[in-house]
This record gives structure tokens, C-alpha cells and sequence, in this order.
């Protein structure tokens, strides 16, 4: 069965501030399984797929959008200038409880309590993980250990429950299944996320309508979430100038391991380079997918300056602390400029 279609006529008016799990998923009812489907998030990517995904069908709807979209651009810059961002990558399949999803959420929890900003593509996996640590980084480790149980205690609601778009939406329509598969996914995260919120560490998902099907972390803080993935994914880098840490991922974030590496590339030289920091968890980046032979070509003498291959959170944090410009004139003049050109 379908859930029958909401208001596909719509695109978002430019918002006057990022958004908040309450903004994308107030609707979301722990008792109602397809609550999701009358949520903003969720309304928002069904029109989305109405109006046309990657290129808008009308131009009045892009021009809409770009609106949105450079909004969002415009308070992320407000959001991150003067702190000290850190992006973490990782993949989105990454299962709750796994030998990677534990470690993320203990680097980002120890980042946002040295006083760093996390940021990252905002969805599920590695993602989550991240944001999961980042809120409780103003609690003690002990309040993080009690989350991560919880979040995993339920084998069956570990895993993203999603394997792509096309099982969420049939012929314009919410599958009723989908969505109460993503509803029993998103409730353990939804509880906590609400249980948290009096002190909750303040962290940034960026995510994208483009991959609509896999909603926003409820544990960031704050969602930059645009229509355009382009602008989103070169900006999320952009913005991480106090180095980016890649954990265990596959196309997506190689994908971004080589923006990134782009970025650094063309830096100029009054700005340097953002530091790039591989979380190596059981030879992933060495063995299975060994991305740092082309980087230290493309970066010559200059690779040992920045690029680090590291096996533990605390190597990570260590890295991220020894490449940092640390808090200065040079590091948010950097961050206004990438976000501004």
C-alpha cells in the first residue's frame, strides 16, 4: 500500500535560521508509524520528486530553490564563523553498534568537548555516529556509553533500514512499509535526540534533498539541509578548515576525499591547507580502498605536512590539535572566504 501524496506544489521559502530536528520532524509521532510522511523533512522530498530532483522541471521552481539554498549558505557562514569546524566522513550504511559506528561517536563527543565544531553530511551510519558523540559532548563519557547501548540495544533497527529512493516512493506516492520500516529505524534516535535537548552539544548536519530517502541525524543540533548537493558537498568541505577526519566509506566519501583534496590542491597559499586525516580502523584507507599513493603524488613534498593515516580516535584528535591553525584572524577569514566564492 501507498500513503496517499502530500502538497507536491510547494518549495520552502528561504529560512531565516538553520533548522532544528523540531523544524524537519515535529510531526513525527513515536505512536503513529507513518507519521513521517506529514513531517516537513519528508513532505519537502515528495514534492521534491515532483517538481524534478537533480534539474527542476520549471523555472520558477529553481529559482525558488536557489533562493532556499543561498539562505542556507548565508546562516551556515553566520553559524561557523569564528569556531573551529571538523568535518568527519564516513558511510551512510554504517550499522548502530558496529567497530566503527563506536569509535566515531567517541572522537566527535571528545572534538565537541575540546571545544571543536563537528560537521558533517547530516544522514545515517557514520554520520549519526558522529553527531551521537558531538551531543553528549557536553555530558561525561559515561552519558555517551549509556547512548550507544541504547541506540543498538534493538538488532533489528541497527542497520538503515533503506537500500534506495525507490523503495520509499512508488509512482508519486510514500510506500506504507518504507515508511514504517524508517519510522521503527528513526524512533530510537528520536527518543534520545528529545531526552537530550536541555544539553545537548552543538553540532551542524549538512544533508540534501537529492537523498531525501534518508532522514537527518535527529542528534545534530542544527540541519543546513539544501536542495543542491553540488553546493552542499563542496561547501561541507569548504567550511571544515580545521581539517576533515574520513572514516570507513565507500564512493560517497571517496568522492569527497578527492573534493577535498581539490580544495587543498588550489588553496592559496595565504590560506593553507586544511588537514586531511585518515581513520584507518582495520586497514581500510591502506588496504582496501588505498587512496593516500595518489594523494602523495599529487601533493609531493607537501603530503607529510597535512595528510595524516592514523588507527584510533585519540590519534585522530591528536592530528586535528597538531595541523590547526587554531583560533586566529587567519582561520575565519579563511572560512568567510571559501563560503563567500
Amino acid at each position: 500500500m501507498t500513503s496517499d501524496p502530500a502538497d507536491t506544489g510547494f518549495v520552502l521559502a528561504p529560512p531565516d535560521g538553520l533548522y532544528t530536528t523540531e523544524d524537519l520532524y515535529g510531526a513525527f509521532d513515536p505512536n503513529d508509524d507513518l507519521s513521517l510522511a506529514r513531517t516537513l523533512d519528508f513532505r519537502t522530498y515528495l514534492a521534491t520528486l515532483a517538481q524534478g530532483q537533480r534539474v527542476a522541471r520549471s523555472s520558477g521552481v529553481a529559482a525558488a530553490r536557489a533562493l532556499h539554498d543561498s539562505a542556507i549558505t548565508h546562516e551556515l557562514s553566520a553559524q561557523v564563523i569564528g569556531t573551529k569546524p571538523v568535518g568527519i566522513m564516513g558511510g551512510h550504511g554504517e550499522p548502530r553498534g558496529s567497530t566503527t559506528y563506536e569509535p566515531i561517536a567517541r572522537l566527535a563527543h571528545q572534538l565537541t568537548s575540546d571545544g571543536y565544531l563537528v560537521l558533517t553530511g547530516g544522514g545515517p551510519g557514520a554520520m549519526e555516529a558522529a553527531h551521537l558523540g558531538a551531543r553528549y559532548g557536553l555530558s561525561g563519557s559515561a552519558a555517551l556509553e549509556k547512548a550507544l547501548i541504547r541506540v543498538a540495544e534493538d538488532e533489528t533497527t541497527r542497520r538503515f533500514p533503506l537500500a534506495n529512493m525507490d523503495e520509499l516512493v512508488i509512482d508519486g506516492r510514500f510506500s506504507d512499509d518504507a515508511l514504517r520500516r524508517l519510522h521503527r529505524w528513526m524512533a530510537p534516535a528520536m527518543e534520545l535526540a528529545r531526552e537530550s535537548a536541555a544539553r545537548a552539544g552543538t553540532s551542524i548536519g549538512i544533508p540534501t534533498w537529492l537523498y531525501g530517502h534518508e532522514p537527518a541525524t535527529p542528534f545534530a543540533a542544527q540541519h543546513a539541509k539544501y536542495f543542491e548537493n553540488s553546493i552542499r558537498e563542496d561547501g561541507l568541505l569548504a567550511l571544515a578548515t580545521y581539517g576533515v577526519i574520513y572514516a570507513p566509506g565507500s564512493a560517497g566519501t571517496i568522492q569527497e576525499i578527492f573534493e577535498d583534496a581539490n580544495q587543498n590542491y588550489y588553496a592559496p597559499r595565504n590560506e593553507g591547507k586544511s588537514p586531511m586525516v585518515f581513520l584507518d580502523i582495520e586497514g581500510w584507507w591502506t588496504k582496501r580502498f588505498p587512496v593516500t599513493p595518489v594523494l602523495r603524488s599529487m601533493f609531493g613534498g607537501d603530503y607529510d605536512k597535512f595528510v595524516e593515516i592514523v588507527s584510533s580516535p585519540t590519534e585522530a584528535l591528536e592530528a586535528i590539535a597538531a595541523h590547526a591553525p587554531g583560533v586566529s584572524e587567519w582561520a575565519e577569514t579563511a572560512t568567510d572566504r571559501k563560503l563567500r566564492t
